[in-house]
């Protein structure tokens, strides 16, 4: 049987989520997944004495947040001109930290991707880090899929996977080749270099590393490219306008890598940030479910 992938979609109910929230639904009845809104709360405080009431104050708190979800997820529905019926759906909240929680339920629920949105209109630059959607990409044990504020759901046609030769990106490969074949997406694994090695160099491990992918990897829309730029953010910038891409990969061993292509340096004269209109999907470093078939 086909194995379906199960969403977790994360809103806060404001606006600059409201895109994320369609991109999920819309991608979420395309690729027939099953969808879970959630959302994360704070509890009410307790009254100066704890009494019994205040257990009554939790229930009651518990069952406005979930009343109010599943109001929101109608309206969101509406607004797509999708009924709620036309996607496995369901709706849970939680009580505690936003960041903590989402990765807590993700784990419980076995979701395949967890789908949140970057706030602000800058994109990825200056709201990624020190938010709560940086805190899932590093507490997370699934891929997250951030959605920047004027990203478009249009079907996903070209996937580009930056690449840093690394032994933990290749069950990552592998993942994203299934979720590929999924949508028939063209999938290109891409390596920015500036030559500090050599030319030479450079293009021996290139040719050692594609050769490792085809022997690894198996989809036959599957594309190697290398080319060079001095400056990370501004090679997939140009890359992948030139692609029309609808999806960007990435999986970092650590952080650090992000950090250096979505925060400009401090001696940058001209601040640097990828194009706020392309989905971001991070995916953990040797990242392998046993289950993965879309």
């Amino acid at each position: 049987m086909k194995k379906y992938s199960k969403i977790l979609l994360a809103t806060d109910y404001s606006d600059e989520i409201m895109n994320a929230e369609r991109y999920a639904v819309q991608f979420a009845k395309s690729s027939q997944s099953i969808l879970t809104l959630f959302h994360a709360y704070s509890p009410p405080f307790p009254p100066p004495k704890i009494t019994l009431s205040y257990d009554d104050m939790l229930r009651n708190s518990k069952l406005s947040e979930i009343k109010k979800l599943n109001q929101h997820r109608d309206e969101l529905f509406h607004s797509l001109n999708i009924n709620p019926g036309e996607i496995n759906n369901e709706c849970i909240v939680r009580e505690g930290n936003t960041s903590n929680q989402i990765c807590s339920e993700a784990k419980e629920s076995d979701v395949d991707f967890i789908f949140v949105g970057s706030h602000g209109a800058s994109g990825f630059r200056d709201v990624l880090f020190g938010s709560n959607t940086w805190n899932v990409i590093k507490k997370s044990s699934v891929p997250v899929l951030v959605i920047p504020k004027d990203a478009l759901f249009m079907g996903i046609k070209t996937i580009v996977f930056g690449t840093e030769y690394r032994e933990g990106e290749m069950p990552a490969l592998n993942f994203i080749a299934q979720f590929a074949k999924q949508f028939d997406a063209e999938l290109t694994v891409l390596h920015i270099t500036n030559y500090v090695l050599s030319k030479t160099f450079e293009k021996e491990i290139f040719e050692k590393f594609r050769k490792d992918v085809k022997e690894k990897v198996s989809y036959e829309k599957l594309k190697m490219k290398l080319i060079k730029n001095e400056n990370l953010a501004q090679g997939l910038n140009k890359f992948s306008e030139n692609r029309k891409t609808d999806l960007l990969v990435m999986c970092p061993e650590k952080q650090i890598l992000l950090q250096k292509i979505f925060t400009p340096s401090a001696s940058n004269t001209r601040k640097m940030s990828f194009r706020s209109t392309i989905p971001l999907l991070t995916i953990p470093d040797y990242y392998n479910p046993s289950n993965t078939s879309f």
